[in-house]
């Protein structure tokens, strides 16, 4: 296989299923790009329209929860922007040689928008493929991943018939998880070690297996 560079598109390298896994990510991100579609339509209604009634004139009041998460989000972006990135190798360094019992494969270093960021497969097992990928959050590329791809998820909650996202705690850390309930396909996101958005994708792995694997991951 010739070797991979730093910028190249690790999709291209993934074997086709785990090219399907990659749904769950899509399904994940466009259900947070509607959500904020839809909450800045509301916040753009007309006051006049309903003069008196707050409500209607597109006010929105997140929880109390809410409100202190978001909050504690800001201020850790603000410490990670005075952050320095640490280098692509030290941040491949990483990822476990054996991962859930399987051994690292199609492992690859790069950036992501300036971000340096790390990731491995695991095949568990002929149908059952873990992909594991790290994020250095440091500095100013890093930050704006943590805002993209973490804050803007803080207290979100979806299900339909067919999947869910929810926000869970994993290994002390707060993340999401979303889920296809047709295929079992899952997707576990959390914050750890300080600094870095570790996302694990799951084709045919539930997530209580994702979330307890990722609990193991030692991220200092």
């Amino acid at each position: 296989m010739p070797e991979r560079t730093r910028n190249q598109d690790y999709s291209i390298f993934a074997p086709n299923k785990l090219r399907k896994m990659k749904k769950i990510t899509l399904i994940f991100l466009g259900i947070t790009l509607l959500a904020a579609a839809c909450n800045n339509e509301k916040s753009t209604t007309d006051p006049k329209d309903n003069p008196g009634d707050t409500a209607a004139q597109g006010e929105i009041k997140p929880d109390a929860a809410t409100e202190a998460l978001t909050g504690g989000m800001e201020k850790k972006k603000e410490e990670l922007m005075k952050l320095t990135p640490l280098p692509a190798e030290q941040l491949k360094a990483l990822l476990p040689e054996t991962f859930m019992g399987a051994a690292r494969t199609n492992d690859d270093v790069g950036s992501t928008n300036g971000a340096n960021r790390a990731m491995a497969e695991y095949s568990i097992n002929d149908s059952t493929i873990v992909r594991l990928e790290i994020y250095d959050c440091a500095g100013s590329a890093g930050s704006g991943i943590y805002s993209l791809q973490f804050m803007s998820l803080a207290g979100f909650q979806q299900e339909t018939e067919e999947e869910y996202t929810k926000s869970v705690e994993i290994g002390g850390n707060t993340g999401f998880e979303h889920c296809d309930k047709t295929t079992n396909d899952c997707t576990v996101t959390f914050f750890g070690g300080d600094r870095f958005l570790v996302t694990l994708q799951g084709e045919k792995v539930g997530a209580p297996a994702l979330k307890h694997a990722a609990a193991q991951l030692k991220l200092k």
